[in-house]
């Protein structure tokens, strides 16, 4: 068996009568009309190897994203020609959110807490075989600072508060562009006047953030 780093890395020269013939790694001595075709032939492979077939279902939205304790509506569109009903299920049982189905739609209701939830599609196709479409539901914490918007005079102070929801602690880490926070979390404005940003981050989820608009008159 040839392995796939040999057949990628060697080629060799071989010189005849005629001058030097290019042997490709693949084992034979092409013709110029051959070097040519060779590669369009290689492409079409690949593309063909690359290429898959539609899924059963389609699913709308395809990515579905939802805040925790809210409610989403998913709707699915058959691909072939399937006898029996869509079945819908979450594989995460342990609180991974609650679905009302009908059929070729469903509403889902997240859980209080974030994550991501897999949810599975079944049908009975014509041959027998069953039909599983598998998506992942991710599901957003609530983080909203208030205000989102703030006016101050150069050194007046402001105290910003996050509404959070849906993650295990609600300690927050706030970074300032400009003016600074004291210890007990309350914003000091700069002394310059000009539109500044503060952002905010979750203390337990770096990925999970917002900023809040501070003008300084």
């Amino acid at each position: 068996m040839v392995r796939l780093e040999e057949v990628c890395l060697k080629t060799w020269n071989l010189r005849g009568r005629t001058g030097i013939i290019q042997v490709y790694s693949l084992g034979l001595a092409l013709t110029p009309s051959a070097r040519f075709l060779l590669p369009l032939a290689l492409a079409s492979f690949l593309v063909g190897c690359g290429s898959t077939a539609p899924e059963a279902v389609s699913l709308d939205p395809d990515s579905p994203t939802v805040q925790v304790g809210e409610r989403l509506q998913l709707r699915a569109t058959p691909n072939e020609n399937l006898i029996s009903e869509l079945e819908w299920e979450l594989l995460d049982y342990n609180g991974g959110g609650l679905l009302s189905t009908r059929g070729t739609s469903t509403t889902y209701l997240a859980p209080n807490h974030s994550g991501t939830f897999r949810l599975v599609i079944r049908a009975k196709r014509t041959d027998g075989s069953t039909a599983n479409v598998l998506r992942e539901i991710h599901v957003l914490p609530v983080f909203k600072p208030e205000p989102a918007t703030a006016m101050l005079q150069a050194g007046q102070t402001q105290v910003f508060t996050v509404k959070i929801k849906g993650l295990v602690r609600n300690d927050v880490l706030w970074k300032a562009e400009a003016g600074t926070f004291n210890e007990g979390g309350i914003y000091i404005a700069p002394s310059e006047p000009g539109t500044y940003h503060l952002t905010a981050t979750s203390a337990v989820d770096p990925n999970v953030s917002a900023t809040v608009t501070v003008i300084v008159n």
